[in-house]
Order: structure tokens, then C-alpha cells, then sequence
């Protein structure tokens, strides 16, 4: 057995860049790009993996993705002519989608101001997933406009700089700007932190914070600048009201959280595992095996997860004794069950070799909250707040495991690096309880209701005064002159909207069933509303006063259905990259020793 008077590690001075010749400079530049590369290859190469419901999936939306890119190479053969845009209607169902997405990409900002700004850990997890969706919404707006440009080779002259870009005065320039600007943000913030859980390390504030304060201003402002497009046109009356940008946010603000709670539960859904026949989680279950073995822990087994854990250098060699005190090393078989959920949590878990898997059970389902590897520790949250475990923990193969008391972890904690290290682990975990979901309603419920207002505010404008500018919404709402088609669209959207309204106000909406209803509805209602509804009837009537209904060809629509199948398919290859990382599963642990 090692005595304690041997230091269990080395002591020699750490380098600082500062003291680095430039070969070693170069060479850790170099080291870091071949890191990030690694990162970049091993997280494309788990976007192709998955089961046949994955692969069903994905193949339904590239045939999408085919018909449209066909359907848009006949549009750009033939011109604007085969869709059902005219002179009298130049803007028709591409902007209108452009215009809903764009709030969607912008609807990301309600989950980083409660997380960053009020501290609400509920919706830690989902920020990710709400700024890849607002990533993937922005590709699609992009898309929807390149295929509206009638000489799309031309698009040159958007680029600030390069272009004829006509900056500050045209809105569409400011559109460009914001749109791209981001689109940068969310990419530079999304990869950073996807990158640091990669690596196991905690992501430096400076190097993200900053751009997630910026990104929330600039939300705000892709959203607003879209409704200026249409305000700054005072020819076309039907837009020209200063509370068009409020409600394009509060629309936003509705259909955006709404997508995410059903893109949520579906990644809880794919991501969940059922109970095994006997109702235990694993392969084994109670009662079948003995309790794993175990042995009081030594100094050599600190050494091991030193190893792996660096930051163990920095803790006084005297606190090892008391350390040590109570602690014992757990030979767990595959398999083997090391904690249960529901039990009170007196020891927190190091891993010195092999794998745990943490999983969560949810409705009768299990999802994995974390993957823990050599050096990662599980069960620190109950055994510092001595509440019972919130999972289950599991060997997914043979495995060591160091187990230590609260009050020893305490003692170890007494180091600033560990204190550090363990406590920003423990928010590495991937939890989309049902807490963050109700959270995500809450949103969802205030800004329906603020929308419905703003719209009611808007037809109380346009009917009550009865100027000869209500024609547009005449047309829109009652049809004029005979004119109807999107009358009964239009009541669609109004009757979805007031019935999602009633029913996020209602307790039933707390019911998982009843919010995916509600949020369907949402999404389906505001689409109508802020798309062709908002679109289409500023053309109607022409400033000559003729009126030229409009409707989608069918090589327009099918363009269309190909750019959100583009967007759907962009949005499930992220996910399918950022979960296994954000479970711990795909890390620097387990990289290939090839790679």
C-alpha cells in the first residue's frame, strides 16, 4: 500500500503560453485544430447512424428535398412565370414563409433570457436546442428568399461591401445584416459550448457570454426589421401600422416555444428506452445478483482517478486521510445497478475505469441524462443535498468505481479546482423534464394572449373607422367584390388562434396531450395569420384599385414543401449530433485511439 508521505502526483510547473518557445505555440495551435477536427468529423458521423425510424425519416425528407430542388430547377429555367406570382402580386407564399421563420429563428431569445439573464436551470438543456432550431430556421429563411429572386445569380449584390448594397437606407439591407449576423451568433455559440461539453471542459464566459447578450438584442431586431420591411411601404396600407413589429414578436414569441416543446418531446421520445420485462432498469434486476463487490479505498486508487482527472493534483496531499475515510471502490459488473432513483443519496460516484450510464425515469420510460466515464463523476447532487437520487445509475460495462461519503466529497471540494470542476459538472446532463416543458407553455400562453390582443386592436382600426383603406381587410376578412379565396383561410387562423388561447388558459393545456394539441394549433393558426394573411392582402386591391387574387402554383408549393423539408432535415441531423454529446455519450473520453 502507498504511503501517504509519496505524492500520488507530479508537482513539476505548469507551462503557461507565456513561457511556450513558438514550436510550442505552433504545436498547440496545431493540436487544437486537429482536436476540433476530430469533434467535427466524429459529430458528422453520428448523423448517420440511427434506427429504421430514424432512416425512415430522413429518407422521406431528402425525397422532400429532391422534388423541390427539381421543382425549383424548372423556376429557374422557366423564370418566376411558373409560380403564382404576377406584377399586381409580387410577394407570395416564399416571403410569407419567410416571414413566419424568421420570427421562429428569433423566438430562441425566450429561452436564453431566462437561463442567462434570471438563472432558471429548467431550460439549461433546451437553450442548445432552441438556438440549432433558430440555426435551421435561418437556413430556410435564406432559401425561401434566394429562390423569390427572380435573377438569383445577382445575389452579389447583397453582400455588404462587394455589391450594390444600398446601406443605410434600404430596409432590405438592414434585413441582409441582421439575418446573417444571427445566423454567425447562434453557429459561434452553439459549436462553442457543444465543443467544451465534447471536451469535458467548462466554457470560458468571456469567449461566449458576451455574444449570448448580443444575440438577444439581435433576436429581437431580425424580427423587427422584418415587420419594417413592410411598415416602410406606405403605398401598401394594409402594412403601414406602428403596431405591426409588436405583433410579429408576440407571434414569434408563440409559434417558436411551441415548436420546440414538440421537438422536444420527440427527442425525449426517440432518446427513451422502456423498462425491462421485469420492471427494473438494465439487465439486472433486483434480487438476481449479489450487490457488486467492494474494497476500502487506497491511495493507488486515487492515483487512477488522478490520471484522469487533473484538478485532483491541486488538493492538499494531508486531506487524503480524511478523504479517504469511508470511501470504497465498487467492482461493478455490466449491468450492475449502482443507484437507484428514489433512493436518498448519501455517496457521490467517480468513475476510475469502464462506463456508467445515468438514466431518468419519466412515464414509465428511461432516458439517459448522462454518460460518465474515467475521471466523471454521478449522484453529487443528492448525496451534497441529501435528497433522494433523481436516476437511475447503471454499468455499461465492467467498471471501477470510487465511492465517496457527502463529507468526504465536502473535503475535496475544499480545493478551488475541484469545486470548480465538480460543480460545472454538475449541470452536464441532459434534462428535458416536464417542468421545462410547462415553462415553455407559460411562454407560450402569455404571448398567444398578447397577440390575440394585438390583432383584435388591429381589426378594431381597420372596421370602426371604415376609411377607404379597408379594403385590404375587407378582402381578407369578408371578402370583396366577390373575392374571397382567403376568407376561409383567414377564419382558420382566428378560430385556431382564440381555441389555443382558451385552452393554454385552461389547466387542461398542463396535460402533455392536450399541449401538443395546443401548440399544433398554434403553429398552424400564426402560419395562416402572419403568412398569407399579412402577404397577401397588402397587394389587394392594386394602387388602380383592380383586383388579382393569388394562389400558389403547384411547382411553388412543391419548392416550398422541399425548403422545409431542407430545414427539418438540418434541424434533426443537429440534434442527432448535439444529444449524444450533451449525454456524455460522444465526448474526448471515448475518442478512438486512431482518431
Amino acid at each position: 500500500m502507498t504511503t501517504l508521505d509519496q505524492a500520488p502526483f507530479s508537482t513539476a510547473p505548469i507551462e503557461t503560453p507565456a513561457d511556450m518557445p513558438r514550436s510550442g505555440i505552433v504545436r498547440s495551435l496545431t493540436e487544437g485544430v486537429r482536436n476540433y477536427l476530430v469533434f467535427l468529423r466524429r459529430s458528422a458521423g453520428v448523423a448517420f447512424v440511427g434506427d429504421w425510424r430514424y432512416y425512415t425519416w430522413m429518407g422521406v425528407l431528402t425525397a422532400f428535398c429532391l422534388l423541390g430542388l427539381n421543382a425549383y430547377c424548372k423556376q429557374f429555367a422557366h423564370g418566376l412565370i411558373v409560380t403564382g406570382m404576377s406584377d399586381e402580386v409580387s410577394w407570395g407564399v416564399y416571403i410569407a414563409n419567410f416571414t413566419f421563420l424568421v420570427g421562429v429563428a428569433a423566438a430562441a431569445v425566450m429561452m436564453v433570457i431566462p437561463v442567462y439573464i434570471y438563472g432558471n436551470e429548467e431550460l439549461h438543456d433546451l437553450v442548445i436546442f432552441g438556438e440549432l432550431l433558430a440555426v435551421a430556421a435561418i437556413f430556410m429563411c435564406l432559401a425561401f428568399v434566394t429562390v423569390d429572386l427572380g435573377r438569383p445569380d445577382r445575389f452579389w449584390h447583397l453582400i455588404p461591401g462587394i455589391g450594390q448594397f444600398n446601406f443605410p437606407a434600404s430596409m432590405l439591407s438592414w434585413d441582409v445584416i441582421v439575418l446573417n449576423g444571427y445566423l454567425l451568433l447562434n453557429i459561434h455559440i452553439c459549436g462553442y459550448l457543444l465543443y467544451c461539453r465534447y471536451r469535458s471542459r467548462k466554457p470560458a464566459k468571456w469567449f461566449y457570454i458576451p455574444f449570448v447578450f448580443i444575440a438577444i438584442v439581435w433576436a429581437i431586431s431580425i424580427h423587427t426589421v422584418t415587420a419594417f420591411l413592410y411598415v416602410g411601404l406606405g403605398g401598401r396600407h394594409f402594412w403601414n401600422s406602428a403596431i405591426v413589429g409588436p405583433r410579429f414578436l408576440a407571434s414569434a414569441f408563440t409559434a417558436g416555444p411551441a415548436l420546440i416543446i414538440l421537438a422536444m418531446q420527440v427527442v425525449r421520445r426517440v432518446t427513451a428506452t422502456e423498462p425491462a420485462s421485469n420492471g427494473e432498469v438494465g439487465p439486472k434486476g433486483a434480487g438476481e445478483t449479489p450487490a457488486p463487490r467492494s474494497h476500502p479505498a487506497t491511495l493507488e486508487d486515487l492515483r487512477l482517478l488522478g490520471s484522469h482527472l487533473p484538478e485532483l493534483a491541486s488538493v492538499p496531499q494531508e486531506a487524503f486521510a480524511g478523504i479517504l475515510s469511508g470511501a470504497t471502490v465498487v467492482e461493478a459488473g455490466e449491468g450492475d445497478v449502482l443507484l437507484r432513483q428514489g433512493e436518498m443519496g448519501k455517496d457521490a460516484f467517480f468513475v476510475l475505469k469502464g462506463r456508467v450510464v445515468v438514466k431518468r425515469e419519466e412515464g414509465g420510460r428511461y432516458r439517459i441524462t448522462r454518460s460518465a466515464g474515467p475521471g466523471e463523476q454521478f449522484g453529487e447532487i443528492s448525496a451534497l443535498a441529501g435528497t433522494p437520487r433523481v436516476a437511475t445509475a447503471i454499468a455499461e460495462e465492467p467498471a471501477l468505481v470510487l465511492r465517496l461519503p457527502a463529507e468526504s466529497l465536502r473535503k475535496l471540494m475544499k480545493s478551488s479546482r475541484m469545486n470548480k470542476i465538480i460543480r460545472s459538472r454538475m449541470s452536464e446532463r441532459l434534462m428535458i423534464t416536464d417542468r421545462a416543458l410547462m415553462m415553455l407553455r407559460s411562454i407560450v400562453q402569455v404571448s398567444m394572449l398578447i397577440n390575440v390582443f394585438l390583432l383584435a386592436n388591429e381589426l378594431f382600426k381597420e372596421f370602426y373607422t371604415r376609411t377607404a383603406h379597408v379594403a385590404s381587410a375587407e378582402y381578407l376578412f369578408l371578402g370583396l367584390h366577390g373575392h374571397h379565396a382567403l376568407v376561409p383561410w383567414i377564419w382558420t387562423a382566428v378560430a385556431f388562434n382564440l381555441v389555443a388561447m382558451f385552452l393554454l388558459v385552461l389547466p387542461i393545456s398542463r396535460s402533455l396531450k392536450w399541449l401538443n394539441v395546443t401548440c399544433v394549433l398554434c403553429i398552424v393558426g400564426i402560419w395562416i395569420e402572419k403568412g398569407m394573411g399579412l402577404v397577401i392582402p397588402g397587394f389587394i386591391p392594386t394602387p388602380l384599385g383592380a383586383i388579382i387574387e393569388y394562389s400558389p402554383s403547384l411547382n411553388e408549393t412543391l419548392v416550398c414543401l422541399g425548403i422545409w423539408a431542407f430545414g427539418l432535415l438540418c434541424y434533426t441531423i443537429f440534434l442527432r449530433m448535439a444529444v449524444p454529446i450533451l449525454q456524455g455519450r460522444l465526448s474526448k473520453a471515448n475518442e478512438p485511439v486512431s482518431a
